[in-house]
């Protein structure tokens, strides 16, 4: 019996081991065996996911483990803020597979080796060096100090400088290097950042004070070298002027001063008008017999302000130092010179003739129609532009001398000065009617004038003006300039515009006037006037029908295409007889007092 005994003993320890063994293999099917733990934490005995929630909340990578040292103060970093990550899946996929990996006596062996000694596995790290370039970037805001310029400010006309300061950057791709085997290695480590000087970009400004200093110093005189009497001038401007031209650029980071151009441009160019002498054309007479220009006045040359050589003059004597600078002016040439001949002009034809007729004017009527055709002899107008009789008839007062003579003024002539320039208007019109020239304004009278249909001069074919809103104007549509002549023929009273050019070959039909719209005047007028003799009566005006005159022009071109087709109306109201009496006479019955 005793001999049965211990093999009954051996039985049930083998049976007890046995189901020992059996029993922790099925508690730890599927958790890792115990004694097993990574980075010093136990995580034997644990399904996988709850191992890995115990790293994740105990991970060394959380906590400030790396210093970064600056210039100005130091920041401690968590390895996670770097961007490393512990893999929780393949650090504890390993953990699971100890004791697991030979065969089934190898595993027993060593899971009883993890029971008695335990056994620490590394943990599974990945580095993500653009999370820690990430991190870089935005801590470079905190170490970062951008450089100061220096800087030139006026108080008054005086310039102050504010010298500059390098300012700092931090190397973000160096410091990284040095950054990335410390945050591996997951040790304590003190990283020192890479931080670079950053030079401003205006370095020195002490030669734009200099420079400042030189332009202020003392006031600016622009002058004239050959003043004319009339001549404004000289201008002087003062420092406190010049402060709003100065201008700073900066030249390889040095900070210069200078003058703004453009200012100095703009100041100049207020100048100049004051300046400007418009030149002078010749006026001719065309010498029928020669075919020559003879010159009746000069020409004369003109004068302009050259603003942009001017401007720079200014600018280097100013930087010289000078302080008195000439300006600079050139000659304007006129465009029609007293040398200039009818063939390098091209007038070398009379191409159209203007004539009317003033026999009988008053005084002072005759007077002004001799002063107003002169404004317009020998006058040149340029092919294309457009003749004004207005402006180059020029003011109409008694400083100009114009006389007093009868002007029409509502229902009874009146007297004004410059009474009869309108038979002039009349004369230059029907020189450009004939000639061909397109008419683009032109004013019938308001009542009709006897002196412009005497000798066959037609009803319709005049033209008033009263500057400066009625205005008689036509284009020189010829390819060369047209040349004014004036005449007054003495004997017989004529007044002459004769015009010349290069004859194109065209040619003017005229076909009326037509006569519509007869009015016949009302009774005569009756005005009392004081200063007459006492029952003496005298003729002040004679009476004139209304009517409605149409002239319709055209013009053919050498090849006898039409050209201009115009058609020219004047309305003419009638106008009562007018007599004027003294004191002490009686008007007739059934006139119009």
């Amino acid at each position: 019996m005793s001999a049965r005994v211990p093999g009954c003993l051996l039985l049930i320890l083998v049976v007890l081991v046995i189901g020992s063994v059996a029993a922790f293999e099925v508690v730890h099917a599927n958790r890792i065996y115990p004694g097993v733990s990574v980075w010093g934490i136990e995580v034997g005995g644990m399904v996988p996911e709850r191992a890995a929630a115990r790293l994740e909340n105990n991970s060394t990578l959380h906590e400030p483990l790396i210093t970064l040292s600056g210039p100005d103060g130091s920041w401690d970093v968590r390895p996670a803020d770097l961007g490393l990550r512990l893999e929780s899946a393949s650090t504890l996929s390993r953990a699971y597979e100890a004791g697991r990996e030979g065969s089934w006596v190898d595993n027993v062996v060593s899971r009883l080796e993890l029971l008695a000694f335990g056994a620490t596995l590394p943990p599974v790290i990945t580095y993500d060096e653009s999370e820690a370039r990430r991190y870089l970037e935005a801590l470079s805001e905190q170490v970062d100090v951008p450089p100061v310029d220096a800087e030139l400010t006026l108080e008054g006309t005086t310039p102050v400088v504010k010298p500059s300061m390098p300012g700092q950057r931090l190397a973000v791709e160096q410091t990284l290097a040095a950054l990335s085997p410390a945050v591996t290695r997951l040790k304590p480590a003190t990283v020192p950042l890479v931080v670079e000087e950053v030079p401003p970009d205006v370095a020195d400004a002490e030669p734009a004070r200099a420079e400042a200093e030189r332009l202020l110093d003392g006031p600016l005189t622009l002058a004239l070298a050959e003043p004319l009497e009339e001549d404004p001038g000289p201008w002087v401007i003062l420092p406190e002027e010049l402060v709003g031209m100065l201008k700073l650029h900066i030249e390889e980071g040095v900070l210069h001063t200078t003058i703004d151009m453009e200012m100095l441009r703009l100041y100049v160019e207020k100048i100049a008008p004051a300046l400007r002498i418009e030149p002078v054309d010749a006026r001719f007479h065309f010498n029928e017999l020669t075919g020559a220009l003879e010159p009746i006045t000069a020409s004369e040359q003109g004068r302009m302000l050259d603003v942009e050589a001017t401007v720079t003059t200014i600018v280097q004597k100013l930087e010289g130092g000078e302080r008195e600078v000439l300006l600079v002016v050139k000659q304007v040439p006129p465009d029609y010179p007293d040398t200039a001949s009818a063939e390098e002009l091209g007038i070398v034809d009379r191409v159209a003739t203007g004539e009317s007729y003033f026999i009988g004017s008053p005084s002072g009527r005759d007077h002004n129609i001799r002063l107003a055709a002169s404004q317009f002899d020998g006058l040149v107008i340029p092919p294309g532009e457009t003749f004004s009789f207005n402006e180059h008839l020029g003011e109409i007062t008694a400083d100009a001398g114009y006389d007093r003579s009868f002007i029409t003024a509502g229902e009874q002539l009146a007297m004004g000065v410059g009474g009869g320039i309108c038979q002039v208007s009349t004369t230059a019109f029907r020189a450009a009617f004939w000639g061909g020239y397109p008419i683009t304004e032109r004013w019938a009278h308001s009542q009709r004038v006897a002196y412009y249909e005497l000798r066959g001069g037609e009803v319709g074919m005049d033209a008033t003006i009263y500057s400066p809103h009625v205005d008689l104007k036509f284009v020189n549509d010829r390819p060369a300039p047209l040349l004014i002549e004036t005449e007054v023929e003495e004997a017989t009273h004529r007044l002459i515009f004769r015009f010349y050019s290069t004859d194109d070959g065209r040619t003017v039909e005229m076909e009326g006037p037509e006569i519509t719209g007869r009015t016949a005047p009302g009774p005569p007028i009756y005005e009392l006037d004081e200063d007459l003799a006492p029952g003496t009566v005298t003729k002040w005006q004679s009476a004139v029908d209304g009517l409605t005159a149409t002239i319709k022009r055209r013009v053919t071109d050498a090849n006898g295409e039409v050209v201009y087709d115009d058609t020219f109306v004047s309305k003419f109201e009638p106008r009562r007889a007018a007599y004027h009496y003294g004191p002490g006479y009686d008007p007739p019955e059934g006139s119009d007092e």
